[in-house]
């Protein structure tokens, strides 16, 4: 069994005694099963929490305990977070398991930086001052990966986490290094905290509630090479301005309004990075992909210039005038939920009778609103698609567009309709069968197949089989691209051997 106890001793030992001389934290770690990683962090996450409420700790010591703490952390943390992504895999450990601890991990790092900062402040000390600096860039970044962990999962970000983000920027401003160069850990760039900061401010406005949790992560390594196209004000000039931050709120970025004007708020002007992004998204529709995309496969070129185009609307003047295509008109009722391609077209086949039980808020002639309790393991996300029964046994089907969870594991949906009673059918041909479903009326003038982006290629000729009806078809144009499914027209062939 890995010594737990002994680490976390040497870290504190070194922090008390710099000739500490004993076994190094690093040469104990290098002897750590990767099946103690979940452990291992577990117990630097209790111990950094002890160290936190101890307030007889002497700055110095716990400076020093913190530094060792995060470093020893870090390792793990890349570790586990990879497991989580899917990225990794240690038998035993699941991205549910490993999730707790990498969020108490980032909450009491954030917080015993915080807590060295306090200690300063209330007895200054001419020593520590030259440390003040890396402190407080590295608590704004472990304030950052409260709030993106808590987009990547559709919750809103908790108030404290946009409070201390908010203050430690209005410190580092106060004091004149917001934006100084540092190097937060060996190994890595100099940047300064007003680039963590605004990185965040602009993850937040990029309107996370609309994107999968794998997109989230995308934007915000996008945003390394991106943010520099913003600009960030004192002074207020609303018609170059579209987003303003209060520094004395507990609250992230939001839209520009014109009584946001004082000392207290910084205003952004992101015109010039939409329009950069239009430029990008341009040129990725045309299998041009920017340099900051990294590799990508060739079938999700679409894809990446959807969002791209997405993102430049976003930060667009424009985009904050959207409104909504049609009124939605409040419509309380229950209704049965088959979330997934796969569990729609059992539950509409009577194969399975298993259907969620969601309540339905309000909708419209082009999408609706609904909430449902979360299971233990939802995994719902933005881009899948449900269908929805009703009472009478009326079905449609739509995808979501927008996802929100709360605390009480409520979850709220926004999702726009694709068609009206949907059709489970199968695809065949010489490599198997695959499942779709016939959509008569999807909006676009003709009938289509709703069916897994995998599965689809144009000119593709399968036999489509319905109930005891069989047809011979052509695939055609995309009518819609998902990010695991695709809307696509259709031409038949040949019916029941008969030409068409």
């Amino acid at each position: 069994m890995f010594d737990f106890k002994g680490l976390i001793d040497i870290l504190l030992r070194r922090a008390r005694d710099e000739q500490y001389s004993g076994p190094s934290a690093t040469h104990l770690m290098s002897y750590l099963p990767r099946s103690d990683t979940l452990i291992a962090l577990t117990e630097i996450v209790k111990a950094v929490a002890a160290l936190n409420r101890d307030p007889k700790i002497a700055l110095r010591e716990r400076y020093r305990a913190v530094l060792d703490f995060d470093e020893k952390a870090r390792p793990l943390i890349d570790t586990l977070v990879a497991i989580y992504r899917g990225r990794d895999h240690i038998d035993g450990m699941s991205p549910r398991q490993v999730l707790p601890s990498l969020l108490a991990c980032w909450q009491e790092l954030a917080a015993a930086y915080k807590v060295c900062l306090k200690q300063h402040a209330q007895r200054p000390s001419s020593r520590f001052a030259e440390h003040a600096e890396l402190v407080t860039l590295r608590a704004v970044g472990y304030y950052i990966q409260q709030a993106k962990w808590a987009y990547i999962r559709y919750f809103d970000t908790d108030t404290k986490v946009w409070r201390n983000l908010n203050r430690l920027y209005q410190i580092a401003d106060s004091a004149g290094f917001v934006g100084k160069p540092i190097v937060r850990y060996p190994g890595e760039a100099a940047s300064s905290i007003a680039d963590h900061y605004l990185r965040a401010a602009l993850l937040r406005l990029a309107e996370p509630d609309r994107r999968r949790p794998e997109d989230v992560w995308r934007i915000d390594d996008w945003l390394l090479a991106l943010h520099n196209h913003v600009k960030v004000d004192r002074v207020f000039r609303a018609r170059e301005q579209s987003f303003a931050i209060n520094l004395d709120d507990a609250r992230p970025p939001m839209k520009l309004r014109r009584n946001m004007v004082g000392e207290r708020y910084r205003y952004l002007s992101t015109e010039g990075l939409s329009h950069y992004l239009r430029e990008l998204a341009q040129a990725a529709s045309h299998g041009t992909m920017p340099a900051f995309v990294g590799p990508i496969d060739k079938a999700d070129h679409s894809l990446i210039a959807h969002l791209l185009a997405d993102l430049a609307l976003v930060f667009s003047r424009a985009g904050q005038e959207r409104t909504r295509r049609s009124e939605r008109k409040a419509s309380p009722r229950d209704v049965d939920a088959a979330p997934g391609l796969g569990l729609a077209i059992s539950l509409l086949r009577a194969e399975r009778g298993d259907w969620l039980n969601w309540s339905l808020l309000d909708e419209s002639v082009n999408g609706m609103g609904a909430h449902y309790k979360a299971s233990y393991d939802d995994r719902l996300q933005v881009g899948e698609i449900i269908a929805l029964r009703e009472q009478d046994g009326q079905t449609c089907l739509s995808v979501v567009r927008r996802l929100s969870k709360s605390r009480d594991n409520l979850v709220r949906v926004g999702a726009e309709r694709l068609c009206a009673q949907p059709v489970p059918v199968s695809l065949d041909d010489a490599g198997g069968s695959r499942p779709a479903l016939f959509c008569q009326d999807a909006g676009h003038g003709e009938r289509a197949l709703l069916l897994s982006r995998h599965d689809w290629q144009l000119q593709a000729e399968f036999t489509l089989a319905a109930t005891s009806k069989r047809y011979q078809i052509r695939l055609g144009n995309l009518l819609e691209e998902m990010p695991d499914y695709v809307l696509c027209a259709f031409s038949v062939i040949a019916r029941q051997g008969q030409p068409a």
